[in-house]
């Protein structure tokens, strides 16, 4: 998934890579990220990225955006990004469902996505956007903040040297499981994802024990392949606790690893939410991904079997073939059937009109 033949290409030391967003009311870039690329007083630029255009579902969310952040043109269609921009945050929670259609037509054109999480609502629309990046060789990145801090870098060295993984305990900062629970799969994953590669680590099973999806506390329970006999590893879904992300791997008797993203670090902002800025750059950029679809899928597989373990299992085990077509439900009123929760991404949420709607016009 990389488009070298069209990257981007400086042509004097303050170019700055040309970015489209995609946007809606539990828009990151709205919230955080857009300071990072058009700082508002107050702000500094802290990466070499430019928001240049904005398209959303609602054009009231995108005329607020161009409010909100100078220099930023809203189009009418979506396409009309196309050809004046180096690469697209694909950045709408409530748009999950079709965040395939979405993006596809930024792949079709080589022009790299980077699709917010939790990606998507089924491992079939999941591929789907993973088979057009591979087909027009476009360059596609999902992923969390904590997937790209010290911590991960640092654990998947150690992990490295471990002889024989033979389990690990997590824990992870949330709001609800739909939007941030996922941040603590993610970081697993990213600590793993190499012995995955050497055979060690693939999920098998997930439980997801919780009264409640929506809030915390919650605990979810992986079953992963090992060299010998599967291990299992445990993330908690907690908040309040003094750390925003934390592991430790247990290995055989020459030793173990541990690492965590601390709640209370010194500039948080530059240490941690700018780093996944500055590889999204890189990205774009070069028109090469740091990770591959594989690894794409594997973070969705995670995340789907945790929850409809939650959702529909009573915290009971679901395997690996119980989701081949099981599709979550995008966020909505419905899944907030106690008031919670509390993130902005189910204040407002589309209505199956407004996704119809956009489905009918591609």
């Amino acid at each position: 998934m990389e488009n070298i033949e069209g990257r981007f290409i400086r042509k004097s030391p303050d170019d700055l890579v040309k970015v489209g967003v995609v946007v809606g009311s539990a828009s990151h870039c709205y919230a955080i990220w857009g300071n990072n690329m058009n700082p508002s007083a107050g702000n500094i630029r802290t990466t070499g990225m430019v928001m240049t255009h904005v398209w959303s579902l609602r054009k009231s969310m995108a005329i607020k955006f161009a409010e909100k952040y100078q220099g930023v043109t809203v189009v009418d269609n979506i396409s009309d990004m196309i050809g004046k921009i180096d690469g697209v945050f694909i950045d709408d929670v409530d748009a999950v469902s079709i965040y395939p259609y979405l993006a596809e037509p930024f792949l079709k054109a080589k022009i790299p996505a980077f699709v917010n999480r939790p990606y998507a609502t089924s491992l079939e629309k999941g591929q789907y956007i993973v088979d057009i990046a591979n087909k027009y060789g476009t360059a596609l990145m999902s992923g969390s903040t904590w997937e790209y801090s010290e911590s991960v870098g640092d654990l998947r060295a150690k992990a490295a040297s471990i002889a024989d993984i033979k389990g690990y305990v997590a824990h992870n900062s949330m709001s609800d499981f739909y939007t941030h629970g996922v941040h603590g799969i993610y970081y697993v994953y990213a600590v793993l994802k190499d012995e995955i590669k050497k055979g060690r680590g693939r999920v098998i099973s997930a439980s997801y024990i919780t009264p409640n999806w929506r809030t915390p506390n919650g605990i979810v329970v992986y079953q992963h392949e090992g060299l010998g006999s599967p291990y299992f590893g445990s993330i908690l879904q907690v908040a309040g606790a003094d750390g925003n992300a934390y592991m430790r791997i247990f290995g055989t008797h020459d030793g173990d690893a541990e690492g965590k993203i601390p709640a209370r670090p010194g500039y948080f902002r530059y240490n941690t939410w700018n780093a996944m800025q500055l590889i999204i750059q890189e990205m774009f950029e070069t028109g090469r991904s740091p990770e591959t679809g594989e690894d794409i899928m594997e973070k969705l597989t995670m995340f789907l079997l945790a929850f409809r373990s939650a959702l529909e299992k009573d915290g009971a085990p679901v395997y690996r073939n119980e989701i081949k077509d099981w599709e979550l439900s995008p966020p909505s009123k419905k899944l907030v059937l106690d008031g919670q929760p509390s993130d902005i991404a189910f204040s407002d949420p589309y209505s199956e009109e407004e996704l119809d709607e956009f489905m009918k016009r591609i």
